[in-house]
Protein backbone atom coordinates (compact mmCIF):
# COMPACT_ATOMS: atom_id res chain seq x y z
CA UNK A 1 0.00 0.00 0.00
CA UNK A 2 1.75 3.39 -0.52
CA UNK A 3 2.40 5.73 1.59
CA UNK A 4 -0.25 8.72 1.85
CA UNK A 5 2.14 11.70 0.99
CA UNK A 6 0.44 13.86 3.65
CA UNK A 7 1.86 11.85 5.77
CA UNK A 8 5.62 11.65 4.14
CA UNK A 9 5.14 15.82 4.34
CA UNK A 10 4.60 15.84 8.05
CA UNK A 11 7.19 13.48 8.62
CA UNK A 12 9.71 15.31 6.81
CA UNK A 13 8.98 18.54 8.23
CA UNK A 14 8.76 16.88 11.72
CA UNK A 15 12.28 15.29 11.43
CA UNK A 16 13.32 19.26 11.46
CA UNK A 17 11.33 19.98 13.61
CA UNK A 18 11.80 17.28 16.76
CA UNK A 19 15.03 18.14 17.66
CA UNK A 20 13.74 21.89 18.25
CA UNK A 21 10.84 20.36 20.31
CA UNK A 22 8.56 21.73 17.58
CA UNK A 23 5.34 20.55 15.87
CA UNK A 24 2.91 20.87 13.51
CA UNK A 25 -0.84 22.00 14.18
CA UNK A 26 -3.83 21.67 11.65
CA UNK A 27 -5.58 25.08 11.23
CA UNK A 28 -7.63 23.98 8.21
CA UNK A 29 -8.80 20.90 6.07
CA UNK A 30 -11.12 20.06 3.51
CA UNK A 31 -10.86 15.98 2.56
CA UNK A 32 -13.82 15.67 -0.35
CA UNK A 33 -14.38 15.30 -3.12
CA UNK A 34 -15.93 18.80 -3.66
CA UNK A 35 -12.00 19.66 -4.03
CA UNK A 36 -12.48 18.30 -7.86
CA UNK A 37 -9.19 16.94 -8.00
CA UNK A 38 -8.35 14.77 -10.78
CA UNK A 39 -4.86 13.57 -10.21
CA UNK A 40 -3.28 11.69 -6.87
CA UNK A 41 0.34 12.13 -8.36
CA UNK A 42 0.86 15.80 -7.97
CA UNK A 43 1.12 16.86 -4.15
CA UNK A 44 0.85 20.58 -4.16
CA UNK A 45 3.01 22.50 -1.29
CA UNK A 46 2.07 26.00 -0.44
CA UNK A 47 4.30 28.74 0.87
CA UNK A 48 2.51 32.16 1.90
CA UNK A 49 3.71 35.78 2.35
CA UNK A 50 7.54 35.58 4.43
CA UNK A 51 8.00 39.96 3.69
CA UNK A 52 12.09 39.04 4.03
CA UNK A 53 14.27 42.16 4.77
CA UNK A 54 18.27 42.72 4.19
CA UNK A 55 19.78 41.74 8.11
CA UNK A 56 20.60 45.60 8.05
CA UNK A 57 16.96 47.01 6.75
CA UNK A 58 14.95 44.71 9.57
CA UNK A 59 16.77 46.26 12.45
CA UNK A 60 14.55 49.24 11.34
CA UNK A 61 10.96 47.40 12.22
CA UNK A 62 9.51 45.94 14.88
CA UNK A 63 8.76 42.49 13.63
CA UNK A 64 9.24 41.07 10.11
CA UNK A 65 9.71 37.19 8.67
CA UNK A 66 9.65 34.74 11.50
CA UNK A 67 12.30 32.48 12.62
CA UNK A 68 14.47 34.09 10.41
CA UNK A 69 16.96 33.76 13.00
CA UNK A 70 16.67 30.29 13.48
CA UNK A 71 16.95 29.04 9.91
CA UNK A 72 13.82 26.59 10.81
CA UNK A 73 11.83 27.71 7.28
CA UNK A 74 15.16 26.97 4.96
CA UNK A 75 15.74 24.19 7.01
CA UNK A 76 12.55 23.00 6.78
CA UNK A 77 12.20 23.45 2.98
CA UNK A 78 15.76 21.80 2.41
CA UNK A 79 13.86 18.70 3.84
CA UNK A 80 10.93 18.77 1.33
CA UNK A 81 13.34 19.54 -1.27
CA UNK A 82 15.27 16.49 -0.40
CA UNK A 83 11.24 14.52 -0.58
CA UNK A 84 10.85 16.58 -3.73
CA UNK A 85 13.92 14.69 -5.19
CA UNK A 86 13.07 11.22 -3.96
CA UNK A 87 9.51 11.61 -5.63
CA UNK A 88 10.97 12.71 -8.77
CA UNK A 89 13.59 9.74 -8.86
CA UNK A 90 10.96 7.48 -8.26
CA UNK A 91 8.26 9.23 -10.36
CA UNK A 92 5.56 7.97 -8.61
CA UNK A 93 4.91 11.51 -7.24
CA UNK A 94 5.42 15.19 -8.13
CA UNK A 95 5.96 17.74 -6.27
CA UNK A 96 4.43 21.18 -7.04
CA UNK A 97 5.85 24.48 -4.82
CA UNK A 98 4.12 27.81 -5.14
CA UNK A 99 5.15 30.50 -3.10
CA UNK A 100 2.03 32.96 -2.91
CA UNK A 101 3.62 36.42 -3.36
CA UNK A 102 5.40 38.79 -1.01
CA UNK A 103 8.77 37.06 -1.01
CA UNK A 104 11.48 39.40 -0.49
CA UNK A 105 9.74 42.95 0.82
CA UNK A 106 10.46 45.64 -1.66
CA UNK A 107 8.50 48.37 0.17
CA UNK A 108 9.75 48.31 3.05
CA UNK A 109 13.60 47.50 1.55
CA UNK A 110 14.05 50.51 0.64
CA UNK A 111 12.52 54.42 1.85
CA UNK A 112 13.03 56.29 -2.42
CA UNK A 113 12.70 53.71 -5.19
CA UNK A 114 13.74 50.29 -5.56
CA UNK A 115 17.29 49.52 -5.96
CA UNK A 116 17.36 45.46 -6.06
CA UNK A 117 20.75 45.22 -7.86
CA UNK A 118 21.52 46.93 -3.91
CA UNK A 119 20.39 43.80 -2.19
CA UNK A 120 23.13 41.32 -1.06
CA UNK A 121 23.43 37.64 -2.57
CA UNK A 122 23.01 36.68 1.13
CA UNK A 123 20.49 38.36 2.31
CA UNK A 124 18.51 35.05 3.23
CA UNK A 125 20.86 33.31 0.22
CA UNK A 126 19.56 30.11 1.59
CA UNK A 127 15.73 30.53 1.23
CA UNK A 128 16.86 31.82 -2.39
CA UNK A 129 18.68 28.94 -3.15
CA UNK A 130 16.12 26.61 -1.93
CA UNK A 131 12.76 28.29 -3.46
CA UNK A 132 14.38 29.05 -6.75
CA UNK A 133 18.18 29.57 -7.38
CA UNK A 134 19.56 26.18 -6.85
CA UNK A 135 18.31 25.49 -10.39
CA UNK A 136 21.07 27.04 -11.31
CA UNK A 137 23.69 27.22 -8.28
CA UNK A 138 23.78 22.95 -8.04
CA UNK A 139 21.88 22.70 -4.37
CA UNK A 140 19.07 21.46 -3.32
CA UNK A 141 15.69 23.58 -4.70
CA UNK A 142 12.58 23.15 -4.84
CA UNK A 143 11.77 24.83 -8.18
CA UNK A 144 8.93 26.49 -6.88
CA UNK A 145 6.54 29.13 -9.22
CA UNK A 146 7.12 32.30 -7.56
CA UNK A 147 4.07 34.49 -7.44
CA UNK A 148 4.10 37.94 -7.44
CA UNK A 149 2.69 40.10 -4.71
CA UNK A 150 2.33 43.60 -4.51
CA UNK A 151 5.65 44.08 -2.42
CA UNK A 152 7.79 42.60 -4.55
CA UNK A 153 8.08 45.63 -6.53
CA UNK A 154 8.19 48.76 -5.85
CA UNK A 155 7.15 51.13 -8.80
CA UNK A 156 8.06 48.98 -11.30
CA UNK A 157 11.12 47.10 -9.89
CA UNK A 158 11.07 43.93 -9.02
CA UNK A 159 14.16 41.44 -8.05
CA UNK A 160 15.13 40.56 -11.45
CA UNK A 161 16.48 37.27 -10.79
CA UNK A 162 13.37 36.35 -9.59
CA UNK A 163 11.08 34.82 -12.66
CA UNK A 164 8.00 35.71 -11.26
CA UNK A 165 4.38 35.00 -12.37
CA UNK A 166 1.05 36.65 -12.12
CA UNK A 167 -0.71 33.46 -11.51
CA UNK A 168 -0.77 29.46 -10.70
CA UNK A 169 -3.19 26.74 -12.35
CA UNK A 170 -2.75 23.12 -11.87
CA UNK A 171 -2.20 21.56 -15.25
CA UNK A 172 -4.16 18.68 -15.74
CA UNK A 173 -3.93 16.84 -19.17
CA UNK A 174 -7.87 17.51 -20.05
CA UNK A 175 -6.85 21.42 -19.56
CA UNK A 176 -9.55 21.60 -16.58
CA UNK A 177 -7.47 23.26 -13.62
CA UNK A 178 -9.56 22.23 -10.54
CA UNK A 179 -6.48 25.10 -8.44
CA UNK A 180 -6.01 28.39 -9.14
CA UNK A 181 -3.28 30.47 -7.24
CA UNK A 182 -2.75 34.32 -6.61
CA UNK A 183 -1.20 36.53 -4.49
CA UNK A 184 -4.57 38.56 -3.49
CA UNK A 185 -3.85 42.06 -3.99
CA UNK A 186 -5.68 41.84 -7.17
CA UNK A 187 -8.72 41.82 -5.27
CA UNK A 188 -7.69 45.36 -3.59
CA UNK A 189 -7.42 46.66 -7.09
CA UNK A 190 -10.69 45.21 -7.61
CA UNK A 191 -11.76 47.93 -4.94
CA UNK A 192 -10.61 50.66 -6.46
CA UNK A 193 -10.81 50.47 -10.36
CA UNK A 194 -14.02 50.28 -12.53
CA UNK A 195 -17.16 48.24 -12.58
CA UNK A 196 -16.56 45.99 -14.73
CA UNK A 197 -12.81 45.14 -12.80
CA UNK A 198 -14.22 41.41 -11.91
CA UNK A 199 -14.84 40.59 -15.47
CA UNK A 200 -11.11 41.80 -16.64
CA UNK A 201 -9.79 39.78 -13.76
CA UNK A 202 -11.70 36.71 -14.94
CA UNK A 203 -10.62 36.88 -18.33
CA UNK A 204 -6.57 37.69 -18.13
CA UNK A 205 -6.17 36.11 -14.25
CA UNK A 206 -8.77 33.45 -13.63
CA UNK A 207 -9.82 32.75 -17.00
CA UNK A 208 -6.53 31.69 -18.83
CA UNK A 209 -3.17 29.58 -18.75
CA UNK A 210 -1.77 32.24 -20.62
CA UNK A 211 0.84 34.25 -18.71
CA UNK A 212 3.84 36.40 -18.98
CA UNK A 213 7.34 35.14 -17.61
CA UNK A 214 8.23 38.47 -16.02
CA UNK A 215 5.39 39.94 -14.25
CA UNK A 216 4.82 43.36 -16.41
CA UNK A 217 3.30 46.14 -13.96
CA UNK A 218 -0.14 46.82 -15.44
CA UNK A 219 -1.18 50.51 -15.78
CA UNK A 220 -4.55 50.34 -13.38
CA UNK A 221 -2.30 48.79 -10.33
CA UNK A 222 -0.14 52.01 -9.88
CA UNK A 223 -3.19 54.04 -9.41
CA UNK A 224 -3.93 52.36 -6.39
CA UNK A 225 -1.37 53.99 -3.84
CA UNK A 226 -3.44 52.21 -1.04
CA UNK A 227 -2.36 48.96 -1.93
CA UNK A 228 1.49 49.80 -2.73
CA UNK A 229 1.67 51.80 0.92
CA UNK A 230 4.13 54.40 1.38
CA UNK A 231 7.30 53.68 3.62
CA UNK A 232 5.71 55.72 6.47
CA UNK A 233 2.66 53.52 6.97
CA UNK A 234 4.89 50.63 6.80
CA UNK A 235 7.00 51.81 9.83
CA UNK A 236 4.97 49.85 12.68
CA UNK A 237 3.21 47.07 10.53
CA UNK A 238 2.00 45.85 7.42
CA UNK A 239 -1.66 44.77 8.21
CA UNK A 240 -2.31 43.72 12.11
CA UNK A 241 -0.06 42.42 14.19
CA UNK A 242 -2.01 40.20 15.80
CA UNK A 243 -4.80 37.51 13.93
CA UNK A 244 -7.71 35.24 15.40
CA UNK A 245 -7.68 32.49 14.00
CA UNK A 246 -10.84 30.36 14.74
CA UNK A 247 -9.23 26.59 14.77
CA UNK A 248 -12.76 24.99 14.38
CA UNK A 249 -12.88 23.34 18.17
CA UNK A 250 -9.09 23.85 18.79
CA UNK A 251 -6.26 23.13 16.47
CA UNK A 252 -5.07 19.40 16.26
CA UNK A 253 -1.38 18.21 17.07
CA UNK A 254 -1.02 16.58 13.52
CA UNK A 255 1.77 13.88 13.19
CA UNK A 256 2.23 11.14 10.31
CA UNK A 257 -0.81 8.93 10.63
CA UNK A 258 -3.19 10.09 13.05
CA UNK A 259 -6.95 10.36 12.02
CA UNK A 260 -7.71 13.91 11.64
CA UNK A 261 -11.39 15.63 11.12
CA UNK A 262 -11.98 16.29 7.36
CA UNK A 263 -13.82 19.48 7.80
CA UNK A 264 -11.67 22.20 9.78
CA UNK A 265 -13.33 24.98 7.57
CA UNK A 266 -15.81 27.49 7.68
CA UNK A 267 -19.03 26.02 5.67
CA UNK A 268 -21.20 28.64 3.89
CA UNK A 269 -24.59 28.18 1.57
CA UNK A 270 -23.57 30.89 -0.26
CA UNK A 271 -21.03 33.02 -1.59
CA UNK A 272 -22.75 35.87 -0.14
CA UNK A 273 -23.20 34.44 3.06
CA UNK A 274 -19.52 35.43 4.01
CA UNK A 275 -17.91 38.58 4.92
CA UNK A 276 -14.61 37.58 3.43
CA UNK A 277 -14.59 39.90 0.25
CA UNK A 278 -12.03 38.07 -1.70
CA UNK A 279 -14.54 35.29 -1.93
CA UNK A 280 -17.18 36.70 -3.33
CA UNK A 281 -15.17 38.49 -6.28
CA UNK A 282 -13.45 35.53 -6.96
CA UNK A 283 -16.77 33.50 -7.21
CA UNK A 284 -18.36 35.55 -9.31
CA UNK A 285 -14.99 35.65 -11.32
CA UNK A 286 -14.84 32.17 -11.98
CA UNK A 287 -19.09 32.74 -13.27
CA UNK A 288 -17.68 34.72 -15.96
CA UNK A 289 -14.92 32.57 -16.64
CA UNK A 290 -17.79 30.04 -17.28
CA UNK A 291 -19.76 32.54 -19.51
CA UNK A 292 -16.67 33.20 -21.98
CA UNK A 293 -16.16 29.12 -21.97
CA UNK A 294 -12.55 29.77 -20.34
CA UNK A 295 -10.19 27.26 -18.50
CA UNK A 296 -10.69 29.07 -15.22
CA UNK A 297 -14.49 28.11 -15.03
CA UNK A 298 -13.23 24.40 -13.73
CA UNK A 299 -11.61 25.91 -10.87
CA UNK A 300 -12.98 24.68 -7.42
CA UNK A 301 -10.11 25.25 -5.25
CA UNK A 302 -8.23 29.04 -4.88
CA UNK A 303 -5.14 29.58 -3.18
CA UNK A 304 -4.00 32.97 -2.22
CA UNK A 305 -1.59 35.10 0.53
CA UNK A 306 -1.82 38.97 0.95
CA UNK A 307 -4.24 39.11 4.18
CA UNK A 308 -1.56 37.22 6.38
CA UNK A 309 -5.06 35.70 7.99
CA UNK A 310 -5.15 31.86 7.24
CA UNK A 311 -8.53 30.20 6.34
CA UNK A 312 -10.68 27.91 4.49
CA UNK A 313 -13.94 28.63 3.34
CA UNK A 314 -15.72 26.15 1.68
CA UNK A 315 -18.92 26.90 -0.09
CA UNK A 316 -21.30 24.24 -1.55
CA UNK A 317 -24.73 25.63 -2.87
CA UNK A 318 -27.00 22.96 -3.63
CA UNK A 319 -27.93 24.28 -7.26
CA UNK A 320 -24.25 26.07 -7.50
CA UNK A 321 -21.07 25.07 -8.19
CA UNK A 322 -18.57 24.33 -5.00
CA UNK A 323 -15.68 26.74 -4.20
CA UNK A 324 -13.02 26.75 -1.99
CA UNK A 325 -11.32 29.19 -0.50
CA UNK A 326 -7.77 28.21 0.60
CA UNK A 327 -6.13 31.97 2.46
CA UNK A 328 -2.55 30.09 3.12
CA UNK A 329 -1.55 32.76 5.90
CA UNK A 330 1.78 33.94 6.38
CA UNK A 331 5.48 33.95 8.06
CA UNK A 332 4.99 37.34 9.43
CA UNK A 333 3.29 38.85 12.25
CA UNK A 334 1.50 36.75 15.13
CA UNK A 335 -1.83 34.71 14.81
CA UNK A 336 -4.02 33.69 18.12
CA UNK A 337 -5.98 29.93 18.61
CA UNK A 338 -6.70 27.64 20.89
CA UNK A 339 -4.98 24.30 21.36
CA UNK A 340 -7.26 21.26 20.45
CA UNK A 341 -6.64 19.23 23.77
CA UNK A 342 -6.92 21.72 26.54
CA UNK A 343 -8.44 24.78 24.46
CA UNK A 344 -5.79 26.86 25.97
CA UNK A 345 -5.80 30.09 23.51
CA UNK A 346 -1.87 30.23 22.33
CA UNK A 347 -0.55 34.11 20.47
CA UNK A 348 2.47 33.02 18.45
CA UNK A 349 4.69 33.99 15.21
CA UNK A 350 2.27 32.98 12.30
CA UNK A 351 4.49 30.38 10.40
CA UNK A 352 1.93 28.30 8.02
CA UNK A 353 2.14 26.38 5.26
CA UNK A 354 -0.48 24.56 2.85
CA UNK A 355 -0.85 21.24 1.29
CA UNK A 356 -3.02 19.53 -1.18
CA UNK A 357 -3.12 15.85 -2.50
CA UNK A 358 -5.96 14.74 -4.23
CA UNK A 359 -8.90 16.22 -3.00
CA UNK A 360 -7.52 16.51 0.55
CA UNK A 361 -6.41 20.38 1.55
CA UNK A 362 -5.00 21.49 4.93
CA UNK A 363 -3.67 24.02 6.17
CA UNK A 364 -0.07 23.86 9.00
CA UNK A 365 0.68 26.07 11.62
CA UNK A 366 4.34 25.35 12.45
CA UNK A 367 4.84 25.71 15.98
CA UNK A 368 7.98 25.93 18.22
CA UNK A 369 6.80 25.22 22.13
CA UNK A 370 7.75 27.87 24.79
CA UNK A 371 10.03 24.96 26.16
CA UNK A 372 11.81 24.88 23.03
Amino acid sequence: MPINPHDEIVSSLLEILGPLRGEIRLLGRVSDPVIGNPSEREVFFLIPDLHILSPKRRQRFKYGFNHNESRLLAGLLERIATLRNSWETSRNRKLVTVQLGDFFDLWREFSGSAKPAEIPDDAYGDLRDILYRGVDRGGPCLKATMLLGNHDTKRSDPLKEIPFRYKFFSRPQDEKPFLFGTHGDAFDTLETTLPDAVEEFAVYFIGTFVEPNKYPIMEWSRKTAGINKSIGNLGKAITDPDHNLEAHGGAIQVSPEKSLPPFVCQEIPSPDDTANPYFQKLYRSIAIAKEKDLPGQYVRVVTMGHTHKASLILCRPIRERPMLLMDVGAWIENCTYPLAESGVVVTEPSAQLGVIHGNDARIYQIRLTQAA
